[in-house]
Formats: C-alpha cells, structure tokens, sequence
C-alpha cells in the first residue's frame, strides 16, 4: 500500500508539472499575442491623428479620434477587410484616444529650470479647487524645477543631481504630502516631456478656471459654448470670456500636439492592457513611451465623449 501511494504521489506530482508548465506556456503566448495586436492598435491611433492633421488645425472633442471603440471581437475587423480570421485566438478589443493637453502639464511650471510664476499661480488654483494643502503646489513646483535635464545639465555636481521627473508616480518621492495628493490632482494633471498649453475645447471646467483665472461659472459656460462650437483659434476663446479677461497662449490653447492612445485586448481569460503617449507634429507621429496599465484602466468610460 505504501509503494502504491508513493507511486500516485509521484504521477501526480508528474501531471502537476506538465500541466502547470503547459499553462505557463500558453499565458505567455497570449500576452504576447496581445502585445502584438496593442502595437497594431497603436499605429492605428497614429495613422487616425495623422489623418486629423489633415483636416483641421483646431483640436476638439467632436473629431473622429474622440469616438471611443467599445469592446468588439477582432475577427469582425478582419472580416470587414476579407480577411481571413480562422487561424486567429478569440481576441476582443476596445480603447480610446485622450487629449494629453486636455489636462494641466506640471512640466508648464518650470520649463526651463526655474519657476514660470503665471504658470505656478494657476496650478495654485487648481490645487485649492481641489483642496488640497497649500503648500503642495510649491513642493511639487520646486520639484520639478530641480529635476529639469535644463538644470541638471547647467549643474556641477551632476551625480547629486535628483532623479528626472517622467510619469506621475514619479511626483511621490517629493513626500507624503504631494503623494497622497496625487489620486486626486491625477485626474487633472499630467507630465509631458515639454512644456504644453491646456486645450481650450477639451479641457474640463475645473482645469479651465485654474488656467484662465475665472470663475467656475464662467469655466462651465465656456464648456457648454464649444458644445455648440468649438474654439478655431485664441480669439474665439476671448469673445466668449468676460471683457477684460486676458488668454496667456503659453497655458491655453485650441490644439494639441500630444495624446494618449490606451487600449485593452482580452484573450479567452487573459486580459491585457497599455497605454501610449503618443507625439503629433504637423503630419508627423511618434510614441513616446508604452506602459502596461492595470485592465480596468483602459475601460471606455459612459461619459468619454463629453467633457467634464
């Protein structure tokens, strides 16, 4: 009896084996199905903001790279084209395109290497519409003024240098203030390689009031007036401001040079998912950098064509 189980014991330690390196095998050949099918997802978002470029020199929220795609089987893309998707996993995928400047670029506040006041006082607005601490705008502005690569390069003691500020979370090793802060200014703010101009026709009425220095009502009115048209250039956004409000051009603009493509694919039970900051110039499109993202974060939200 004993040999007997000492055998089941080992066959079944044999079949454990084999099945758990099967299914190693098969997870690692959907994600990098997945990634595949990403990239591909990528250029796609590339070739529609290239198309974009063509059409108008204004970026708003009614362009075909504002409609979302909802979750959608892979194969009817294919079939669309006469391809044949036979030999293809049962692949679903759904993603959207952001307007990075639809938020507040933090890089806005030191570009050079030292503080752009105009630039502070807004962010300062911000924060307090958030209510936040007081002094978390300065501790971020100061933050990103000393790991500016303008001032590491002028530095003479570049080892000692701090770390260069690239993603948000990069924003947490300036304290626990600032990092507990950053939930709720995520949604508002960004961090783009260069200095940005907030997007009049995408940005919210909360970044608007902080950008333009107006009240929330008249931030609001602005969002419901670009429903009806969108801004084509700076004076549009004058006339619809109360007279005597002045529009800085290097923190509001009407159109975009970067935008966040983020997508999803799942794979049977294997979900998979990433973003990409992609850079327009004229005609010409780049990405940026490729992040994996939780699933849930490239989820299309019921409200992805309005503003907020």
């Amino acid at each position: 009896m004993l040999i007997a189980a000492l055998a089941a014991i080992m066959v079944s330690g044999m079949f454990w084996g084999q099945w758990s390196a099967i299914a190693r095998e098969q997870t690692a050949r959907e994600q990098t199905q997945a990634r595949w099918i990403l990239r591909g997802s990528i250029d796609w978002a590339r070739l529609i903001l290239r198309e974009d470029a063509n059409t108008s020199t204004a970026d708003y929220l009614g362009e075909p790279w504002s409609v979302p795609l909802s979750e959608a089987r892979l194969s009817t893309f294919l079939a669309a084209r006469g391809q044949d998707s036979a030999g293809l996993p049962d692949a679903w995928l759904e993603g959207r395109i952001e307007d990075a400047q639809s938020r507040f670029n933090l890089r806005d506040l030191a570009p050079a290497g030292s503080i752009n006041t105009q630039a502070l006082l807004a962010f300062e607005r911000l924060c307090a519409a958030l209510q936040l601490q007081p002094n978390v705008a300065t501790e971020i502005a100061n933050g990103v003024a000393a790991s500016s690569p303008f001032r590491t390069a002028n530095s003479s003691n570049v080892a000692n240098s701090p770390l260069p500020m690239q993603q948000l979370q990069d924003l947490a090793r300036l304290g626990s203030g600032v990092a507990d802060a950053l939930p709720r200014l995520a949604p508002y703010v960004t961090l783009l390689p260069q200095a940005t101009p907030v997007n009049a026709n995408t940005a919210s009425a909360v970044v608007l009031t902080a950008v333009l220095g107006v009240q929330a009502d008249t931030a609001q009115a602005l969002v419901e007036a670009r429903k009806r048209a969108y801004f084509r250039n700076l004076a549009d956004i004058t006339t619809a401001l109360p007279q005597g409000v002045n529009v800085n051009p290097l923190l509001v603009s009407v159109a975009t040079g970067y935008f966040d493509a983020i997508a999803r694919v799942r794979i049977d039970k294997m979900e998979y998912a990433e973003r990409a900051l992609i850079q327009r110039a004229g005609l010409f499109t780049q990405v940026v950098r490729i992040q994996r993202v939780p699933p849930w974060l490239a989820a299309v939200p019921d409200n992805a064509q309005s503003a907020n």
